[in-house]
């Protein structure tokens, strides 16, 4: 049976763990820093046949970090599973992780269900043979390339939706597979394209962007593709096309569902044969170029209807990423207000402005159709009429949709409030107060805006009404 070693210099964390992997039933060696872990592992082997087949690696540790060591283990024919911990739970150590080879990745605090789970699979499983595991170490040189992070960063997300999407990022940045994301309008497509760009072997090359929805048709093959001198009326010199301009790195494809039928076919070709043709040219032209393509449609659906050839969809979803809207990530909204908040503060004030807690509750009731996308937008509408240096819920009060909680539906609300973060005051408390918000406004709208039938309605007086639609921000009808 394979051994399960445990890298953790928090003496708590690793007896958590070492319990965890009694439950599942799988031994385990303990280590507090990088220099234990290789003693460990040189006493012990690693391999299928009694060696240390599992690793459960912490970032953070004394003299060199879990990072260095996950890329001295990874990569050989008998290294072990490696599984990175991180109390950084963020885009940039996720896919950092997954490039270097990672089989997964766990943040801080553990979800030990899901911990016990690892450990049952990649120590207690199958003695899988060396070609059976999920891939490790098979990452490219690492280029030279500019590390100053600004796609990264502009990810952000502690949600497990998103943190697969990260560790999906990493699995892919390593490899020239084509990659198609999926998602709502909003849900950040193109933060996610120029992520697996600049964590590829790819990075110094450039990063091309193409709407296809935003391109006349009869323009999109020159535009793609390039033409000639004299190819058609107008064409006064010869024109280089996306795929040319992206030669070396990567051409993200956004909207590739709304690209004609007809010009599908030539897209398709050269996804095989890596080769051009320029409108008006006389021979083909090779390109070495990514694609990462987008679309916020069912493609399969497009496929059945005959509207996309079902031989480009399985050649641009090699790898298909599903960005989940952000009515799935209960656990980012808040982060990201934070984050909007600070940023545009500086761009407008001069200095990061903050999120008072009152106004947690009405931004977790809102279904965010739009996405972040919409939650970008309200924080700065927020922010150009913003009286202090704190956002309120009385500052956003107006900005959000009376029937946010109605849109959502009650039973998606309240399961947000007991799966993300606890708010001050508590999820009681903090609950009603963000369902206070839409249910008065509902009372207005069934009275036409009479205030005393509203009140009537609620069970309170009108002054009581009047106070609190004053506290919310509520503004009376005219």
């Amino acid at each position: 049976m394979r051994k399960v070693l445990i890298v953790d210099d928090e003496p708590s964390v690793r007896f958590v763990l070492a319990r965890t992997c009694e439950r599942a039933g799988a031994p385990h060696i303990e280590a507090g820093s990088a220099e234990q872990a290789r003693e460990e592992l040189a006493r012990h082997g690693t391999g299928r046949h009694g060696g240390i087949g599992l690793v459960l690696l912490d970032v953070r540790l004394p003299g060199d970090d879990g990072f260095t060591l996950l890329s001295e283990l990874s990569g050989h024919s008998d290294s072990p599973f490696i599984v990175v911990m991180t109390a950084e739970d963020t885009m940039r150590s996720a896919v950092e992780a997954m490039k270097r080879g990672a089989a997964d990745y766990l943040g801080k605090p553990f979800d030990l269900a899901r911990v016990e789970r690892i450990v049952r699979d990649l120590a207690i499983g199958p003695e899988p043979d060396h070609d059976e595991r999920p891939e490790q170490g098979a990452r490219p040189p690492e280029p030279e390339r500019r590390r100053d992070g600004a796609p990264i960063e502009s990810l952000i997300g502690r949600s497990p939706a998103m943190v697969d999407v990260f560790k999906e990022i990493g699995r892919v940045a390593r490899t020239e597979m084509t990659v198609t994301l999926m998602g709502e309008s909003g849900t950040g497509k193109e933060l996610v394209a120029r992520a697996v760009h600049s964590n590829s072997a790819r990075a110094r090359g450039p990063f091309i962007t193409v709407n296809m929805a935003a391109i006349p048709r009869d323009l999109m093959e020159s535009e793609l593709y390039g033409h000639e001198r004299g190819a058609f009326t107008g064409a006064a010199e010869r024109r280089p096309g996306k795929f040319e301009l992206a030669g070396g790195g990567t051409l993200f494809l956004d909207e590739i569902g709304e690209m004609p039928v007809e010009l599908q076919a030539k897209l398709l070709r050269v996804l095989q044969e890596r080769e051009i043709d320029r409108v008006g040219g006389s021979r083909p032209l090779p390109v070495d170029v990514r694609i990462v393509a987008a679309t916020n449609a069912d493609l399969s659906r497009s496929v059945e209807e005959g509207r996309f050839r079902r031989d480009l969809f399985y050649r641009l979803a090699v790898v298909p990423i599903r960005l989940p809207p952000l009515r799935e990530r209960d656990h980012d909204v808040i982060l990201l207000a934070r984050h909007f908040a600070a940023k545009y503060g500086e761009q407008l004030r001069g200095k990061a402005l903050t999120l008072a807690r009152d106004a947690e509750p009405l931004l977790l009731a809102h279904s965010w159709p739009g996405n972040v996308r919409e939650l970008q937008n309200v924080i700065q509408r927020v922010l150009l009429a913003l009286p202090g240096t704190r956002i309120t819920a009385r500052d956003l009060g107006p900005l959000l949709p009376a029937g946010a909680v109605r849109e959502k539906g009650l039973t998606g609300f309240v399961e947000g409030f007991l799966d993300g973060p606890e708010p001050e005051g508590g999820r009681y408390q903090s609950a009603l107060a963000a369902l206070e918000a839409p249910l008065i406004s509902a009372a207005m709208d069934r009275t036409k805006g009479n205030q005393l039938k509203a009140a009537e309605l609620l069970g309170m007086n009108r002054n009581t009404l009047r106070e609190r639609m004053r506290a919310l921000g509520l503004k009376p009808r005219d």
